[in-house]
């Protein structure tokens, strides 16, 4: 079939730099359950975007009503400040990744890729040249004729981000692609999809609950729990600032700590410091710290015992008993904690960088000093 001008350019314009995406009071209820309430989030044009959070937090609910797979109960998708909630998905323009691969067994991998041209009506001999650009772009230019079961799975991966990436479309969306890899894999992929995305400039929604993948790929990191948006900002921020208690507690570890606060500042063990945005200003709180932000020096006056040292390569983590019998993480350079066995007398501090600090008496009812063990683990695989 002949190739119409609307067709020759949808298969051989240059790539573009991304578009504006925008979610606004999107809403979504399936029964009782508010899978999404109210979420709003700007996406810049160009963007790569990851949105992070806990199975059942909404994240996947946002990704299949921007693709057009599911409606909205009210809000808006604006794509190009265009709201696009009437169009059907294959009038959206845009290309998904799934974590099944959804590969067709009977195609070749510069069939599979061209397939989404093919059902654009564009030529043959373009549609093949559009496919062979896309496999070299992931890599896999030398396996063009080779079909699915002869290919790895991190190798099916990247056909299909090829596949997907062969329309050029307006927005790319990937909704966890690579949890089913094994890590060595899904680091690999993850950094030819940040190398691709570098190259492609095609504005980008990444749905994971991996906090690494959210860090390592995305320019911005949407946190999101119980259909509400928590906190989006660069990766060091949500680390290093968070603006919840929900943030602090999902992404890496995180030590409680009492500690009262008052005119601006807050005290803990013996430190006084400064408080992040959103924290508790006044009376009992439990302070929430990083172990990278906890300090410690061996010593007779010490305020607690070392019940602990984990090696880690070239840091370790030591867990520390307080009289109160708060367990605390501290991070530190192995070498350093060599030094250190269970028993150890230590004195604990704080490093004077602003800290969240959340009312005493938590909304679960439960009091806000850590009980024994009470240190929270992070939610996926971030390494601290």
């Amino acid at each position: 079939m002949a190739v119409t001008p609307e067709t020759e350019k949808t298969a051989d314009r240059p790539d573009r730099s991304g578009v504006t995406v925008q979610l606004v009071g999107l809403t979504r209820l399936f029964g009782p359950t508010r899978a999404l309430d109210g979420l709003s989030i700007d996406i810049q044009a160009g963007e790569f975007v990851a949105f992070l959070g806990p199975s059942g937090c909404g994240k996947t609910t946002a990704l299949r009503i921007i693709a057009g797979l599911d409606e909205a109960d009210s809000g808006e998708v604006l794509v190009d400040g265009k709201d696009i909630g009437s169009l059907p998905a294959s009038r959206r323009d845009m290309g998904m990744v799934f974590q099944a691969y959804s590969l067709f067994p009977n195609m070749t991998a510069r069939n599979n890729v061209a397939f989404g041209l093919r059902m654009r009506k564009i030529d043959k001999a373009t549609r093949q040249r559009r496919a062979d650009e896309m496999l070299e772009l992931v890599g896999l230019g030398a396996m063009a004729d080779r079909y699915p079961n002869q290919l790895s799975g991190g190798q099916q991966q990247r056909v299909a981000l090829a596949r997907a990436l062969a329309i050029r479309p307006r927005v790319l969306l990937l909704d966890e692609p690579l949890s089913a890899l094994d890590a060595k894999v899904r680091g690999e992929l993850r950094d030819e999809i940040r190398r691709v995305h570098q190259e492609v400039g095609t504005t980008t929604v990444f749905v994971t609950h991996d906090q690494e993948e959210a860090f390592t790929l995305a320019d911005r990191v949407a946190v999101i729990n119980n259909g509400r948006l928590q906190q989006i900002g660069p990766p060091t921020e949500i680390y290093e600032k968070p603006a919840t208690e929900f943030v602090a507690d999902f992404v890496g570890l995180t030590n409680r700590l009492p500690g009262v606060a008052g005119d601006g500042l807050v005290e803990v063990l013996g430190d006084r410091l400064p408080l992040l945005d959103g924290s508790a200003k006044d009376g009992d709180v439990t302070v929430l710290v990083r172990p990278e932000s906890m300090q410690l020096a061996p010593g007779t006056d010490g305020n607690g015992w070392v019940t602990a040292v984990s090696f880690r390569g070239p840091i370790s983590m030591v867990r520390v008993r307080l009289p109160g019998d708060e367990l605390v993480l501290v991070q530190m350079p192995s070498a350093d904690s060599s030094m250190l066995s269970p028993g150890t007398q230590v004195r604990l501090s704080v490093r004077p960088r602003p800290v969240l600090a959340v009312s005493a008496t938590r909304a679960d009812g439960r009091s806000g000093s850590p009980l024994p063990g009470d240190v929270s683990e992070p939610q996926g695989s971030m390494t601290v």
